[in-house]
């Protein structure tokens, strides 16, 4: 009834390690090392699609190429560890997460709400001088600031709000976190103005996925007498903190101690968040090694008048 069709089957041959497939590139062998060099300049879109290239380029890829790129990326080599997956070194190339400000909006510039949540707008609400009133200007020396003069100022009654950071969306993976554990530095500059002393806090906690406190950050000052009208800076760093870190908070806020109408309360600036490059003498973080003292952290409290 019907006339059959001879079928022609082709099996997939099996990768071979020691073949020069992939290395032959219009009729001329590349060198494995040179290859590999070429594709740590490729940009990070492209050489996702280079990963579909052949099974040896997606090995040598996934092996050292994403590895070079991050540590390019650092400007520091040798320093990430080697067991890593590929998706955390392709994040830290993409995102650029470490030795930079993760916090947004940080001392006003966009207005009071943008990237903040606030908790309490008493008084008259919470406000943004630019340059701030009745203080010195902000320190020049800083470079959070950018030669800008924004900071968010209190008021008569209780102003406090926060600002939450997803760490994964930032380009920090889980391993690099649990394993490597980053100092993370947080710091703020405050004040108040000459004519009127002024409360100031800040809290900053380290979260879990499901938001439970795995360390925290408390400091809150009275700033009276010879702390006003000046910068004040306080600055803490979180280490040994465990495992599952996924978010930080960063809460602050203050009110004027005169109960003046108007904005005469504390006066902040130059929120930071700030994950450290991993050390290469830091060790590699087992579930049993995690030291939960807090006294690990490091505290520090300095006027913009010390050297």
């Amino acid at each position: 009834m019907g006339q059959s069709q001879d079928r022609i089957v082709t099996l997939r041959e099996p990768y071979d390690e020691t073949s020069d497939n992939g290395f032959i590139l219009g009729n001329k062998y590349i060198p494995e090392e040179l290859l590999a060099e070429f594709l740590c300049h490729v940009d990070n879109k492209t050489l996702l699609n280079c990963q579909l290239v052949c099974k040896r380029w997606k090995i040598l890829i996934h092996s050292y190429v994403w590895r070079k790129k991050a540590e390019m990326t650092l400007n520091r080599p040798h320093i990430l560890d080697t067991d890593m997956p590929w998706k955390a070194y392709y994040m830290i190339a993409k995102k650029k997460p470490f030795e930079k400000n993760l916090m947004k909006n940080h001392s006003g510039e966009h207005g009071v709400q943008k990237y903040w949540k606030i908790f309490t707008n008493g008084g008259d609400h919470w406000k943004v001088e630019n340059p701030p009133l009745g203080v010195p200007p902000l320190p020049k020396n800083v470079p959070v600031f950018e030669g800008k003069e924004y900071c968010f100022v209190t008021s008569y009654n209780n102003c406090f709000k926060m600002q939450l950071i997803d760490l994964e969306a930032e380009g920090l993976s889980s391993y690099v976190l649990d394993v490597l554990q980053p100092t993370i530095v947080v710091s703020e500059w405050y004040s108040c103005r000459w004519d009127c002393p002024a409360h100031y806090e800040c809290t900053v906690e380290l979260l879990r996925n499901d938001n439970k406190v795995m360390k925290t950050f408390q400091f809150h000052d009275d700033i009276e007498g010879d702390k006003q009208n000046q910068w004040l800076n306080v600055s803490h760093e979180f280490k040994d903190y465990g495992l599952g870190l996924k978010k930080i908070s960063f809460y602050h806020g203050g009110m004027d101690k005169s109960f003046w109408a108007g904005h005469y309360g504390s006066k902040m600036a130059g929120a930071c968040v700030i994950v450290k490059i991993p050390e290469n003498d830091e060790h590699r973080c087992e579930e049993g090694d995690i030291d939960t003292n807090t006294d690990a952290d490091t505290d520090t409290y300095k006027s913009s008048n010390t050297d």
